[in-house]
């Protein structure tokens, strides 16, 4: 006998169900329905309730609006005063009741319909105290019963907002809004897997590419034609290395002689601006200078120095006339010789490099593996991204967090597949 009165209290166990995610909305709606449906008698009547306070309130207004002072000799000032005051009151209530919409399209609007109107009762109150308070000192008994009936939906509108509340009904959006954003995430995270899975099919396929460029290169580097190529450029820099030397030197010599030419340049008014155009840039000005006319004008400079005509001081002087007499048109045929050689060596280097076949493959094939470099470096940040994303979603979590909410909020046990 015991264990059958154990049997028949004990707390039944809720059985585990598996639902998958695509049948978890009809589930739940079916879960959801006997709640549903045990609101909406709750609602009925308490619609139903308020309605019926409202017919009673506008019967108590008329009774209100019509009541007669059972003092009728007291002064028409008073009357006055009282009329007012009936007439503001009744006005502000009858507004209030007719504004009285319940009419709802889900259950959250509905409770805020609730919370809005209780809002509206306290303003009433606030707005007609002074009515209802000159109201008291006349019709104390006719203005308790409307007040009475404000009271009354009051308290209407109070159980009906708790009743929605607590069925629970905010949850079960919350949950179908959470059912949603499963849904969506396992769509991002398959749509992230898939564009991961291509990037990496695409790293793949541009590092096989590099390597095959890299292996051509290698084979071009080790033929006759590009030893040839290489050789041809270190010929072409000696040359440019020459060529500088030799403008560098030019340009040391006429520096030594700057001052000095300066000088000269203002007392040889026919060479002054040769003489200038010297010092501004003497390689130029000397290929140029076909017949060398700067060598008469350095002898020219040197006899005047000597004969003290520049004023220039004694270690100066010297060392002037010292660098003419290393500048003379031996000198000067050498340095723009050897010039002219060198720029056309270099001109001959530049097109048998220009023209080796190695080196335009070489250089073709370097331009393309640096569009494969870029294109591995964006492919690679692009796989960072995608499996940084990828691990802000965890399907697994967002799963467990629904179960828990779903079970919470209807007294279920399941597990989404």
């Amino acid at each position: 006998m015991l264990n059958l009165l154990k049997k028949l209290f004990a707390k039944q166990e809720i059985q585990e169900e598996k639902i998958g995610l695509d049948s978890l909305n009809g589930w739940l709606d079916a879960k959801a329905k006997p709640m549903l449906d045990d609101l909406s008698i709750k609602i009925n009547e308490a619609i139903e309730k308020i309605n019926n306070e409202k017919s009673k309130a506008n019967e108590n207004m008329d009774i209100l609006k019509n009541a007669q002072l059972q003092n009728p000799k007291i002064p028409e000032r008073v009357k006055t005063i009282m009329q007012g005051n009936r007439e503001g009151f009744i006005k502000r209530v009858s507004l209030f009741f007719n504004s009285i919409d319940l009419k709802y399209n889900n259950y959250i609007e509905l409770a805020e319909k609730c919370g809005n109107i209780r809002n509206e009762i306290n303003e009433l109150g606030k707005g007609t105290a002074k009515n209802y308070q000159v109201l008291n000192e006349f019709f104390a008994r006719e203005a308790e019963k409307v007040a009475a009936n404000i009271k009354s939906i009051e308290k209407c509108l109070k159980e009906l907002a708790n009743a929605i509340g607590s069925s629970k009904l905010s949850d079960i959006d919350e949950i179908k809004s959470g059912i949603i954003n499963l849904k969506n995430k396992i769509k991002l995270k398959e749509s992230y897997s898939m564009q991961l899975e291509s990037s990496n099919k695409n790293l793949q396929s541009g590092k096989n590419k590099k390597n095959d460029i890299e292996t051509g290169i290698n084979e071009i580097k080790s033929s006759s034609d590009y030893k040839n190529y290489e050789k041809l450029s270190e010929e072409k820099e000696k040359a440019e290395i020459k060529i500088k030397e030799i403008e560098n030197a030019l340009f040391h010599d006429f520096s030594v002689l700057e001052r000095a030419m300066k000088k000269y340049a203002k007392i040889s008014l026919e060479n002054e601006n040769f003489i200038l155009e010297y010092l501004d840039n003497p390689l130029i000005a000397l290929m140029k200078d076909a017949e060398l006319k700067i060598s008469l004008i350095l002898d020219n400079l040197k006899n005047s120095i000597g004969r003290n005509e520049l004023g220039l001081e004694e270690k100066k002087k010297d060392k002037s006339i010292g660098k003419i007499n290393e500048m003379d048109s031996v000198y000067l045929t050498k340095i723009r010789d050897d010039f002219i050689n060198e720029g056309k060596r270099l001109n001959e280097l530049t097109a048998e490099i220009e023209s080796n076949n190695s080196r335009k493959n070489t250089d073709s094939l370097n331009i393309e593996l640096m569009g494969i470099d870029r294109n591995i470096e964006n492919i690679s940040n692009e796989i960072t991204n995608l499996n940084n994303e990828l691990g802000k979603i965890n399907i697994e979590r967002l799963r467990e967090n629904l179960q828990k909410e779903i079970n919470d909020a209807i007294n279920a046990k399941i597990t989404l597949l």
